[in-house]
């Protein structure tokens, strides 16, 4: 059975809604329009509107998932809830998605090392780096593989010296309560903030900056 086209209403950013019959519209690529030949009036056959539909939806996919990610890099479940909130299905996302990690635009385990390698991570312990990149979508295999460079103990001194020199005034006993419950915060486990602790307080450096007011 044929269907009509109803309505054309051109987009900003190279689409348009083509509405079909009495259906809601659908978003194409201008592109689609022309190499279809698509005006107001026009009749399809159902199939080959199914299939105008399901490319013209891929590359719309594809094109907002790009625009997504030219501001800066993100993750597969981050661009998956972009695409999700635009209102395309689970198909047509998944389609998308393997598109634009073949042309090299998604790759979490990428996406997880350069998180790691921030300065601003630095003095956090896997634990909490880990908790970091669940929240971000980072499945358990790239998590992993970025955690593998990760040395939480050198991270641990690093933060108590860092930490130390804010409670320098503070009593030995309540200084060294506090940096604990700090460095566990952080995300470092027992052993490696008492290493960490006794690492710091037996280097001639920071004993010094402790004992300055």
């Amino acid at each position: 059975m044929p269907v009509v086209v109803r309505s054309i209403e051109q987009l900003r950013g190279g689409t348009a809604l083509v509405r079909i019959d009495d259906a809601d519209p659908v978003e194409l690529p201008l592109e689609a329009l022309l190499a279809h030949n698509l005006h107001e009036n026009l009749q399809l056959e159902a199939t080959r509107w199914a299939t105008i539909t399901y490319e013209g939806r891929h590359r719309v996919a594809v094109r907002r998932s790009l625009d997504f990610l030219a501001s800066r890099w993100r993750t597969r479940a981050q661009l998956i809830t972009r695409l999700g909130k635009l209102e395309f299905t689970e198909p047509e996302i998944d389609r998308a998605l393997a598109r634009v990690e073949e042309l090299g635009y998604l790759d979490d385990g990428a996406w997880a090392r350069a998180y790691i390698s921030q300065p601003r991570t630095r003095g956090r312990g896997r634990a909490m780096l880990a908790r970091e990149l669940k929240h971000k979508g980072i499945g358990p295999t790239d998590l992993e593989a970025a955690l593998d460079s990760h040395d939480d103990h050198v991270e641990a001194i690093a933060a108590v010296r860092k930490r130390s020199r804010a409670l320098r005034r503070l009593e030995p006993e309540v200084r060294e309560r506090r940096l604990y419950a700090y460095m566990q915060r952080r995300g470092f486990k027992h052993d490696t903030i008492r290493s960490a602790i006794a690492a710091v307080a037996s280097s001639a450096t920071p004993a010094a900056e402790l004992a300055t007011d």
